[in-house]
């Protein structure tokens, strides 16, 4: 892993992946012809070259809470009093749209939005019957802190493609900074012990990766950060902090200067869609999505209707031709997190 972050990101992509070629073994456990066209499809799709039929792929927020007070996050804490479980999407609706997605083109399946998913105990039967559908790549990020023996246990055995895990820190005194709570060594130890039981259960997946959001509270362990993991975990996801409309602290970083240029397009737009847990379409994984909402998620047609609309068409054509400052949101996903 010599690649440098600035020497493996795109200028339509908000995070560098150290380790990126070795996302292509999953090549051997979905089959090589399907994985070459997704991945294909995907990069084209990436390229803003293509408009698919539906989506590649679909982020599901299955629960809107959080163990952690993160302060450049704005969920923390469990659902509201009162709420629980009540808040979480519905599995029977999850089971439709991905049932009627994959006919149509779906590919990958994102089992978080910005919420932490490990909080629903059912999660590996979320994984499981997508991976029994036909969906080519399960995965979804995490703080690790839940990811206990039992939970690493199920999500192999229902064939989670990949994991991410969030640090954003090499010293303990940083990483209680950026994710007040949290207990570094416990993580990796989590970490380290999926990676363990992989090999114990003689599975090449999930892949895992650990990611690194840089913020001025941590840019200057970024080095560190990469040294450490480089030979511990599969991937390295090194992202540009993105800071949200609601954030519990006030975090810049120094190191995002790149994304001042006005030639920045997302790739988002063409390639994937959010589906809250109240059932909110979004076109956007960051924090920002929320305010771009396409439409409400009442049934499998509503995924249709909500990537071919005008509102969709309009982003795409207005980040195609790079002036993304000219939408509000894109303007502060873009910008907003860059040291003025």
């Amino acid at each position: 892993m010599d690649q440098t972050p600035e020497k493996t990101l795109k200028t339509t992509e908000l995070t560098a992946i150290v380790g990126r070629e070795k996302f292509d073994r999953l090549a051997d456990v979905v089959g090589r012809e399907a994985w070459e066209q997704y991945r294909s499809s995907y990069e084209a799709a990436a390229n803003l070259e293509v408009v698919t039929n539906y989506p590649l792929q679909i982020d599901f927020e299955l629960n809107a809470s959080c163990n952690l007070k993160c302060p450049m996050c704005p969920i923390s804490a469990e659902s509201p009093k009162g709420k629980g479980k009540k808040t979480w999407f519905p599995f029977d609706l999850y089971k439709e749209i991905i049932t009627d997605g994959v006919k149509r083109g779906l590919c990958v399946v994102k089992l978080n939005y910005v919420n932490e998913p490990l909080i629903r105990k059912d999660l590996p039967e979320f994984v499981k019957l997508a991976r029994d559908i036909g969906v080519l790549d399960v995965y979804f990020s995490t703080n690790g802190l839940l990811l206990d023996d039992t939970a690493s246990r199920l999500l192999i055995q229902a064939g989670l493609t990949r994991i991410q895990v969030s640090l954003d820190a090499h010293t303990t005194e940083i990483y209680d900074q950026v994710r007040p709570g949290g207990d570094l060594e416990k993580t990796r130890e989590n970490v380290e012990h999926m990676m363990a039981l992989r090999h114990e259960m003689d599975s090449i997946t999930p892949l895992v990766r650990v990611n690194f959001v840089r913020t001025e509270l941590n840019e200057h362990e970024l080095e560190p950060f990469v040294a450490h993991w480089q030979d511990r975990a599969d991937m390295i996801g090194i992202q540009e902090y993105v800071k949200p409309p609601k954030a519990s602290g006030n975090l810049v970083s120094h190191t995002t200067e790149y994304k001042r240029l006005r030639g920045f397009r997302c790739s988002f737009p063409f390639k994937q869609l959010v589906v809250t847990n109240e059932r909110k379409i979004l076109p956007c994984c960051t924090f920002w999505g929320e305010h771009l909402v396409l439409g409400h998620c009442e049934d499998a047609d509503s995924i249709i209707t909500a990537w071919n609309s005008e509102k969709m068409k309009e982003l795409r054509h207005i980040h195609s031709q790079g002036e993304y400052w000219r939408i509000e949101p894109c303007r502060q996903c873009v910008e907003g997190g860059v040291l003025a």
